[in-house]
Formats: C-alpha cells, sequence, structure tokens
C-alpha cells in the first residue's frame, strides 16, 4: 500500500526537479522578451519560484527522513505519525506552490516541448 508520503516525496521531487531543468531556459527568454510583454504577477511570480523550489526540495528530502524514521521505529507513536502527516501537508502545498508559480510564469513553452 502506498502511503500519502510516499506520493507527496514523489511530488515534491518532481515539482523542484522541473523547476530546476526549466530556469535556465526561462532566463534565456526573459533577457530576449521585449520588456513591455512582462507584467506585474509574472515578474513576482518568477522571483519566488526559484525560492519555492528551493523549499519543496529540502521539505520533500526532511518528510523522507522523517518517513523512514518512523517506519523504522517498529511501535511508531502517535506524535511521529502526526508530525510525518503535517509534513507532507507541507511539502505538498510547497510543491503545489511551485507547480502553479510554473504556471504563472509561462516564460518556457514546456507544453509542447518536444
Amino acid at each position: 500500500m502506498v502511503s500519502r508520503a510516499t506520493l507527496t516525496v514523489l511530488f515534491g521531487y518532481m515539482a523542484a526537479f522541473s523547476c530546476l531543468q526549466l530556469l535556465p531556459e526561462a532566463g534565456k527568454k526573459a533577457h530576449t522578451a521585449p520588456p513591455q510583454s512582462t507584467t506585474f504577477p509574472r515578474l513576482a511570480a518568477g522571483a519566488l519560484l526559484l525560492p519555492a523550489a528551493v523549499a519543496t526540495f529540502g521539505l520533500s528530502s526532511l518528510l523522507l527522513y522523517a518517513y523512514v524514521s518512523a517506519a523504522a521505529a517498529a511501535g511508531a507513536g502517535a506524535g511521529r505519525r502526526r508530525f510525518v502527516d503535517r509534513l507532507a501537508s507541507a511539502t505538498a502545498a510547497a510543491a503545489a506552490t511551485v507547480a502553479l508559480l510554473l504556471l504563472v510564469t509561462d516564460d518556457v513553452d514546456w507544453l509542447n516541448a518536444e
């Protein structure tokens, strides 16, 4: 049975690594784009994208460690399971934020990439 924490770790790493993969291409397009084409929400999302990706990567790593630690303890108490559940919620929120920021910036045509 796959737990919520396992899926959240996978989603968190996927969001962080896809963001880091697209950053160089987004930077190239940002320098070549005309200044009128940038709006404030797009600029704000672009500024928040890298810190959100780094936070997602850190939370995913911490969740992976906490989940393995809780699984290794045979009689993990309710407090440890509650911590893992809350950490999974925080990681899922951070990963969803990265995914939304990627959609808002839309500097890279990643849907039509070959």
